[in-house]
């Protein structure tokens, strides 16, 4: 008896746990009933379930190329809720828990991967690939006719055709950058966010991307889900948590809450939360999951640009370009002044030379001393080798011969220093011996004497 009752105990919590839960499977259609708030998943197009997963109800359909899975752009206006194919064509409308083919339209295959948005209370798609191209052209549905159109922009500068972009949009324009080239399977080498103007139809460049998103979403591997709230454009996937704000040009990171969504996720404005179905650990089973944004950003990581204005991108090369420029026209100029400065010794002439003129205020002595340091230019010499220039006079007194070198070529720095009006310690240069620090060793500046 205790063994039946534990079974049905059993079957019970299993059944309760369970209650809440659908099978996987890949025929599921996932999105949010515009007119009730609700999530709607409708499974192998058979059975839906309005909010929560349980008590299906039978699915009322008119007749609608492929599978409901395929169905992935979904538009919510005016209460209604719209269901567009993955390739364009047909449109379908949810009412309460049936599905309406609203157009006149054919499947065309023609915008796989392309960019939906709402403009003017219309659907539009732009780019996409199809019959062997990629796209760059916006089409939208007209309700009237129930036909697609091709909706004419403005100017000749656009984005480049291309698949899978990110983009978001609100009632004043739409927002797009990055993407796939289909036909090459490349990533898109254009780094520019497109920004189209919904009351002038034109697109716009507003800069280059930041370098550390394009490392994200330039990833093949890199698989994640995307959504939208009022302001901001959300990455997700079970790695990371990027939200872009294209209006304050700002990205921020989070840390991964480990989410991994089975279907893509929506945003539920009227409960500021992400709604998704999750994959049940080691079952076959899906169940239906909320959590709210403020959760989805409790861990900020980083802040950063987003993008950078032409200006700014190569505003800091200009910069540094016009920097060194203006540096080297200043030392250029710089140096031809000092060039004008030089004392010039004219070794055949056996004269000095200031600014094309004769030095005529020096004493032989002094010029001599100059001639000698002229031709030692390049090396320092020992203050000491100019004692000789004396030693004839007095050549058993040190002391005299000290005194009078001393003098004379005090003197002599005093005299030059007079002629270019530049400081005494900058015209002779002068250090200690390395092998006896008491002797001192000079040479003339090669900046201010030359040689001929």
């Amino acid at each position: 008896m205790s063994r039946f009752f534990f079974c049905i105990l059993t079957l019970l919590t299993a059944t309760f746990i369970f209650a809440q839960t659908i099978p996987k499977t890949e025929n599921i259609c996932f999105f949010q009933d515009a007119k009730t708030g609700k999530p709607i998943t409708i499974v192998n197009d058979s059975l839906v379930y309005k909010g929560e997963l349980k008590n299906p109800s039978i699915l009322k359909h008119t007749d609608y190329p492929s599978t409901l899975n395929g169905y992935l752009y979904h538009f919510n206006i005016k209460k209604h809720t719209y269901l567009v194919h993955l390739g364009c064509g047909p449109v379908l409308e949810y009412r309460n828990d049936s599905i309406v083919r609203i157009d006149n339209s054919f499947l065309q295959q023609n915008q796989y991967g392309a960019s939906p948005f709402i403009y003017n209370n219309q659907i539009c798609l732009f780019g996409g690939y199809g019959l062997f191209t990629d796209k760059n052209i916006i089409t939208g549905f007209d309700f009237k006719p129930k036909e697609w159109f091709l909706l004419e922009t403005k100017g000749e500068d656009v984005p480049s055709a291309r698949t899978d972009n990110l983009n978001y949009y609100d009632k004043d324009g739409f927002y797009l950058f990055g993407g796939w080239i289909y036909s090459t399977s490349t990533f898109e080498k254009d780094s520019s966010i497109w920004y189209f103007n919904f009351n002038t139809l034109q697109w716009n460049r507003l800069g280059n991307y930041n370098q550390s998103l394009l490392k994200i979403i330039s990833k093949s591997s890199s698989i994640y889900n995307t959504f939208q709230t009022n302001k901001k454009l959300y990455l997700q996937n079970v790695n990371f948590l990027i939200e872009i704000d294209f209006k304050n040009n700002k990205i921020r990171s989070f840390e991964n809450n480990n989410i991994f969504t089975y279907s893509k996720p929506y945003f539920d404005s009227n409960s500021n939360s992400l709604v998704y179905l999750q994959s049940l650990t080691g079952s076959s089973k899906l169940k239906l999951e909320t959590i709210s944004l403020s959760d989805l950003l409790k861990n900020p990581v980083k802040t950063e640009k987003l993008y950078y204005s032409s200006w700014q991108e190569y505003a800091l090369p200009l910069v540094s370009i016009v920097m060194m420029l203006l540096l080297f026209i200043g030392v250029y100029k710089w140096i031809v002044s000092q060039k004008g400065k030089c004392f010039v010794f004219h070794q055949s002439k056996n004269k000095f030379y200031y600014k094309t003129k004769i030095i005529s205020n020096l004493d032989p002595m002094e010029e001599k001393i100059l001639a000698y340091l002229f031709q030692n230019k390049k090396n320092y010499i020992q203050l000491n080798q100019l004692n000789f220039f004396f030693e004839k006079e007095s050549p058993d007194n040190f002391t005299n011969v000290i005194k009078k070198r001393d003098l004379v070529f005090s003197s002599l720095v005093v005299k030059l220093n007079a002629i270019l009006n530049q400081e005494e310690k900058s015209l002779v240069l002068m250090q200690k011996n390395e092998s006896d620090k008491r002797i001192k060793e000079i040479k003339l500046n090669p900046m201010y004497f030359t040689l001929k």
